[in-house]
Formats: C-alpha cells, structure tokens, sequence
C-alpha cells in the first residue's frame, strides 16, 4: 500500500473512532468555544480539543473517541489507577500517597454514614477503597468495567461489572476520579438515584481545571487526560449537573496531594522526557506547592464534592 493510501485509512478510521458532541452535555446549550488543544502524551499522541459551554462554564473534550472504541486508550501501563505497580520510584511514591489517601477518604465517607452502612465505591479500580471499608467493617461493594482491575478488587468484597447489578439500599456512594470518565453522567445518576436510601449522599473527587496549577500547564496539564476523560468539570458545572439530577450540594473538599502528583506528570509531558529528572521533581514539588496555598480549600487541583439526595 502507498504512503498516500495508508495515510487516507488512518484518517479515515480515526475519523469513524470520534463524535462531535454538538451541545453541552451538562445544560444541554449549544453555545460552545474550543478552548484549548492538548495531547494524549501517555499513550497514542494524539490531539484532542477541549470544548466550552459558555452558559454553565462545563469543559469537555470534543471530538471525542466513541465509547465502544475507548478501551484501548486504557490498557497501557502507564494508567497506574489499574495496577498494583511499584516498580519505580514514581510507582512507589504513588501508592504510598494512595494509602494515605484511602485513610483520608475513609474518614470523609464515615463522616456521611452513621452506622457503618452499605458503601458502594463506584470505579473501584484494584479494589484498595473496599479493602479499607472492610477493615473499617462498612458494608462495601464495587462497580468497575475493567476486567483486569474487576479481577483484583474482587478478593475484597462483591464487585459487579455494571451498576445494573447493584440492588436498592446504598447509603453512600463514592466515585474516586470517575465521573469524569463517564459518556452519559446525567444518566448514571438517575441509577444512582434508585439505588440510594432517603438522605444518602454521593462523594464525587474530580480534576479542578481552574486550579493554578491546570492554569500553569496550560495544554501540558496532566489532568486533562485526553481521551479517557470525557469531562472536565468545573465547581458550577459539576454543582448544576447534581442539582438538576436532585442532589443537594453541602462540601467541597480539596485532594491537596493531587497538586503534586499531576505536577510531576505534567512536567514530564512539558518537558517531552520518557522519564521524570530531579529537575521535574522539584518543579513539581514547587507547583504543587502553590497551587495548594492559592487555591486554599476549594480551587486546588482536584476537589471532593460531597452532595445529599434531596
């Protein structure tokens, strides 16, 4: 096959991979800006478009690559939420932050469930999250669609492969850097919706693109996460989109270590290294810095919303 031809069918199919999402899937208004370009610098490089409604301020990338088409952009080894990795010092750092981490979230989660009641931890990954419930003797379960990291979780408890399978009766759910990951958000809530007792409340951590440090990065920011994040939620877009669902919004809670860890990544990608220098580190340790310290308790890099079902 020539050049010119294989050149046609790449485009040709990474045409028909991608959607154009032509209204804002948070207010529905067709009023909408790109914004910015970015890059999938951990897997494919390619570029995406990030999109701006301009009535509820929600960003999301656009086009975006069709849902039955998405799984690929996951199985690769650097999607770390999916392993158990500690090969490297990055590795060994992230899963020593991840377990101070699920102490932090442990406690979140006890503050809104008296009684240690049933938690489902939807996008449970590995499984980390129900081990700690466990121990902390919640009665938890999972959802996650990943088959490898379903495998894993599943030594701690009941993980179903679809919310589908998840009977009425949750006191609170929590979505760890999930919802960003979801095509349909709005649906997934009404699930969530049947499923919750009177009063139960949704926990929601997602990346902060007005944060200092997205704002630092610009189209290096690691956050941005193209194509596996869909969304990209600001605190109006994400509080609307629950209120109009019947949530209440009560919290908002900053993940202050986050401002380190997409510092780091984004340095690397800023830099075009395959590997992260002392000279990332330190400039990560110093962004993540000031992002937290200007961003103080509701702008850092990523945030916790805590919402009750009205």
């Amino acid at each position: 096959m020539c050049c010119w031809c294989i050149w046609v069918d790449n485009v040709s199919r990474e045409t028909m991979m991608k959607e154009k999402v032509t209204s804002c899937p948070v207010c529905g208004c067709d009023q909408v800006n790109k914004v910015i370009t970015t890059v999938d610098y951990s897997t494919t490089k390619e570029s995406f478009d990030i999109t701006k409604c301009l009535v509820c301020t929600h960003l999301f990338t656009n086009p975006r690559i069709k849902e039955d088409e998405i799984a690929p952009y996951y199985d690769n080894p650097n999607y770390i939420s999916h392993t158990d990795d500690q090969a490297t010092l990055f590795s060994k750092v992230y899963q020593r932050l991840r377990r101070i981490n699920l102490s932090r979230k442990t406690s979140y989660v006890s503050s809104v469930t008296p009684g240690h009641g049933r938690v489902l931890d939807y996008g449970c990954g590995t499984g980390q999250f129900l081990e700690v419930l466990g121990i902390n003797n919640f009665k938890s379960e999972g959802v996650e669609i990943n088959p490898g990291a379903r495998e894993k979780a599943s030594q701690y408890g009941t993980v179903h492969e679809s919310i589908d399978k998840v009977k009425p009766g949750v006191q609170t759910i929590t979505m760890w850097h999930v919802m960003e990951h979801v095509y349909d958000p709005k649906t997934l809530l009404k699930e969530f919706k049947l499923r919750l007792l009177p009063g139960g409340h949704v926990l929601i951590a997602v990346p902060n693109p007005e944060s200092h440090d997205a704002k630092h990065y610009e189209k290096y920011w690691a956050a941005w996460d193209v194509p596996i994040h869909a969304h990209h939620f600001t605190k109006r877009s994400m509080i609307k989109m629950m209120e109009d669902a019947g949530f209440q919004h009560l919290d908002i809670t900053p993940m202050n270590m986050d401002s380190y860890y997409i510092s780091l990544l984004s340095e690397q990608y800023k830099s075009a290294s395959d590997s992260k220098s002392i000279k990332n580190w330190l400039n990560a340790i110093l962004q993540g810095f000031k992002s937290n310290y200007r961003g103080k308790k509701d702008n850092t890099s990523s945030l916790i919303y805590t919402f009750r079902l009205a």
